[in-house]
């Protein structure tokens, strides 16, 4: 996806201007819908496994964020081929006999439905999105998935009216932590890392955005948060509504030459 062309704020040499990022999925997009429409399609398709399709939902979501590529030199593969291929394995399991191509039909079927049902996390609205950009020198999005899904989700939430950069894992083909699809965002934005704050749900996302020199955030939501080995420094945020007060607070600091 091509990024957006939202105006971003220019630098001023006497104070530090923060550029923001985010993870999509869980960060800002609340994906329990999804995880509810594929187990309706289960349940509607294979009624024999519909008492623990709601289970299979859940371990799919998270077994596919653990199966992608992520490493730097690894081969790059479609999230909704690898997404498929975790779903058959766990019906093949569960005593149904399909295909990669039958698991990705219920997937296409199942975000269909997601598409009309998606709702931001909560605390995340429009409003709160607005003044962000009041405060941020421009706003970002960096996530794991495929261009078309994506792009469908940015039309439905409107997203492209916040955010200057969408950088998704097929447009650079690399996974997070890659610094390929970081960098790729940075770039998008025209933000240096160090002026640069990342924020997510998950511990992986914010190690990767550490380690190209960005700040990180740590948003936790209940789905498939995790806080092992967040990165030194991270700070933790209770609701959205903190990340006002850090930006804020990083943007009063003197901004130095070269960009420390």
């Amino acid at each position: 996806m091509a990024p957006h062309t939202l105006p971003v704020r220019s630098a001023k040499m006497d104070r530090r201007t923060i550029f923001v990022l985010f993870d999509l999925g869980e960060t800002l997009v609340d994906l329990r819908a999804l995880v509810g429409c594929i187990a309706q399609r289960l349940r509607v398709d294979y009624p024999r496994i519909s008492g623990v399709a709601d289970e299979v939902a859940r371990n799919w979501i998270r077994r596919t964020s653990d199966s992608l590529p992520r490493e730097e030199k690894a081969v790059f593969v479609r999230e909704i081929d690898v997404a498929a291929v975790v779903l058959r394995d766990q019906l093949i399991a569960g005593g149904i006999s399909t295909t990669a191509r039958g698991a990705e039909t219920i997937l296409r079927h199942a975000w269909d439905d997601f598409e009309e049902r998606v709702e931001f996390c909560p605390g995340v609205s429009r409003a709160w999105l607005k003044g962000l950009l009041g405060l941020a020198a421009g706003l970002g999005i960096v996530t794991d998935g495929d261009s078309t899904n994506v792009d469908r989700l940015v039309k439905r939430l409107r997203l492209g009216d916040y955010f200057a950069a969408i950088v998704n894992s097929e447009s650079v083909r690399a996974y997070k932590p890659n610094p390929r699809i970081y960098k790729a965002a940075l770039v998008a934005l025209g933000a240096e890392a160090c002026d640069s704050l990342f924020v997510s749900d998950t511990a992986l996302d914010l190690r990767g955005a550490a380690a190209v020199g960005m700040r990180t955030a740590f948003m936790p939501r209940g789905l498939i948060s995790e806080r092992q080995d967040l990165p030194s420094g991270a700070m933790h945020l209770s609701s959205p509504r903190d990340l006002n007060g850090i930006i804020q607070e990083l943007s009063s600091q003197p901004r130095h030459r070269g960009g420390g």
